[in-house]
């Protein structure tokens, strides 16, 4: 393996310790290696074709769009899968599960991104495997 060197701030080197000790790894390079797949994992999904897998949860207010992410659901036959969670007083999460060629996934996610009174939208996606 090929060793790097970065510079960060002492604050920043601190935080991913506490972070990275609570998460349970073994050492800083396991951790950076993971955030360094992470990160190509997400910047190669946005760009690559073929079929892919996408978890995508959304958190938004009890009185939102649960009906606009509903038709979603049905007019996307990729979403395998849905979960509704009241996660607490007046808010919910919803969790699609989606497989399918990424042009489409990439079009879900951008459809949900458009849907007034979503709060927060996080998505993993599996691309490929980088060792």
């Amino acid at each position: 393996m090929t060793i790097v060197s970065i510079s960060v701030t002492d604050d920043l080197l601190k935080r991913f310790d506490e972070i990275l000790t609570d998460k349970g790894f073994r050492s800083r390079s396991d951790a950076m290696r993971e955030s360094m797949r992470s990160f190509v994992d997400e910047a190669e999904w946005e760009s690559i074709e073929g079929e892919n897998q996408i978890v995508i949860t959304m958190v938004y207010d009890e009185v939102g769009p649960r009906g606009e992410l509903s038709v979603l659901q049905h007019r996307y036959e990729e979403i395998q899968m849905m979960l509704h969670l009241h996660i607490e007083k007046g808010q919910c999460m919803e969790v699609f599960i989606a497989r399918g060629p990424s042009n489409r996934l990439r079009e879900i996610l951008s459809k949900i991104r458009k849907v007034k009174g979503v709060r927060s939208i996080r998505y993993i996606s599996t691309s490929r495997s980088v060792n």
